[in-house]
């Protein structure tokens, strides 16, 4: 397995540049490419790992201090912490809500990625291109 081709990459950073710009569009704070331990708002990024149907994972980054309280809750092995239970209630309102703001744009979801609930897939921008457009001019 050689991995997706040259050609394939470029489309899916080109998509996954639609998606952050469609979802700045909307007012949402983007979390890609900061570090993990400030990082908060909307992630895009390539799920390069299948090499026949490539695409772009979507996810919701709540505040770091939500995230670093989760994480001592699963440390302590505290699954009922009020933290754990604030943060996975986050996550499951952001699924849909980033689902509808891409949907609505006219970007394809793949409801059969086998991915957790909280993660969306893309695989392809609307053919119009959206309206993400409208941050450059």
């Amino acid at each position: 397995m050689n991995g997706p081709s040259d050609r394939t990459m470029a489309a899916m950073r080109r998509l996954a540049g639609q998606v952050q710009d469609e979802l700045a569009l909307a007012g949402l704070p983007s979390a890609t490419g900061a570090h993990p331990l400030v990082a908060q708002g909307v992630r895009v990024e390539i799920d390069a790992l299948d090499d026949e149907d490539p695409g772009v994972v979507v996810s919701w980054r709540p505040h770091p201090s939500l995230a670093a309280a989760a994480d001592r809750a699963v440390a302590a092995r505290d699954v009922a912490a009020g933290t754990m239970q604030r943060f996975g209630e986050i996550e499951r309102a952001m699924g849909p809500a980033l689902a509808a703001v891409l949907g609505s744009a006219g970007f394809t979801l793949d409801p059969d990625a086998d991915l957790p609930p909280h993660l969306l897939r893309v695989t392809a921008a609307p053919p119009d291109g959206g309206t993400a457009g409208l941050l450059t001019g």
